[in-house]
């Protein structure tokens, strides 16, 4: 498989280039993530999908050949993945029911989480304050 490439995902303009994590949530109303600045910027970014195919969380510390492998993937925490590895895997579980649909990979790093979303729709996102 070829290497993944990240590109930096810029939804809006003048987000941070570091946030964390304060609320995943998955229920009636969607899947969504909830992030905030690290430093002067304490406005909360809302990331919200309608329809997700498949989503993991994984702890940051837990994912060192990720990060390591990939450039410029802690100077920046929005991102979307090409030749994803995730993708493959997904397609492989689910005999391939979705490879019809253009799935994007996004990947949301911050400090402390590594939370990827397969989705063939794009998320709203929005600042709530």
């Amino acid at each position: 498989m070829d290497k993944q490439i990240f590109r930096k995902w810029e939804p809006l303009s003048d987000l941070p280039d570091e946030m964390y994590l304060e609320g995943l949530h998955d229920d009636y109303e969607g899947f969504r993530l909830l992030l905030k600045g690290a430093s002067g910027n304490r406005k909360m970014l809302r990331i919200s999908f309608d329809s997700s195919l498949a989503y993991r969380n994984i702890n940051e510390g837990d994912f060192l050949k990720t990060v390591e492998d990939s450039e410029g993937l802690t100077k920046w925490c929005l991102f979307t993945v090409e030749n994803s590895a995730y993708e493959k895997w997904f397609h492989e579980q689910s005999y391939n029911i979705h490879a019809s649909e253009d799935i994007v990979h996004y990947a949301i790093y911050t400090p402390n989480d590594c939370v990827d979303i397969l989705s063939a729709y794009p998320p709203q996102v929005e600042w709530l304050n």
